[in-house]
């Protein structure tokens, strides 16, 4: 009988050293990369992609608990520029991503980028110069579109941070 304790003892003192649980805490911050560059010439959204920068710790900084590379879903949306002045622009939220033992783990942040407007420049002239000198010509001024802007590859989106708290079982 003796010889059964030893043994039970045994097989729950390694399963519990194969797997343990640690806490990942809400608003602890991932650092993501963008690996294909985004711009608001595109006419329609294209297959964007991101990975995390660097390994994600648990709360007590020991364990790995989000993989470095490991990819990241993403939402998001762009604007081409448009006429009277308006810009374009680029909106990416970052989802979620998957942590070692596959649970999925919900992140909150992303980037904005809006370019500069011509709005002064297309109104003004359009309608300066098509009520007073360029009659029906003037108002083409109102075709001035605003910028566009992109989103270079590798670029490292830094205000992400994780939403909920989560434990994670590791080895």
């Amino acid at each position: 009988m003796k010889r059964f304790y030893m043994l039970l003892a045994t097989l729950l003192i390694a399963g519990m050293a194969a797997a343990q649980t640690v806490k990942v805490t809400n608003g602890q911050p991932v650092n993501i990369r963008i690996t294909t560059g985004v711009s608001s010439k595109s006419e329609r959204i294209s297959n964007i992609s991101a990975i995390i920068e660097n390994n994600v710790y648990d709360s007590s900084h020991e364990r790995v608990v989000v993989k470095r590379g490991t990819p990241v879903n993403l939402s998001s949306q762009i604007v081409n520029a448009k006429g009277l002045g308006k810009p374009g622009s680029i909106r990416i939220d970052c989802l979620s991503t998957t942590a070692v033992d596959g649970q999925t783990i919900n992140l909150i942040g992303g980037i904005n980028v809006e370019g500069d407007d011509n709005k002064g420049v297309a109104i003004g002239c359009g309608v300066g110069l098509g009520v007073t000198i360029l009659c029906p010509i003037g108002f083409l001024f109102f075709l001035i579109k605003g910028e566009n802007v992109e989103v270079p590859a590798n670029t490292i989106i830094q205000n992400v941070v994780i939403n909920d708290t989560y434990k994670i079982a590791v080895k």
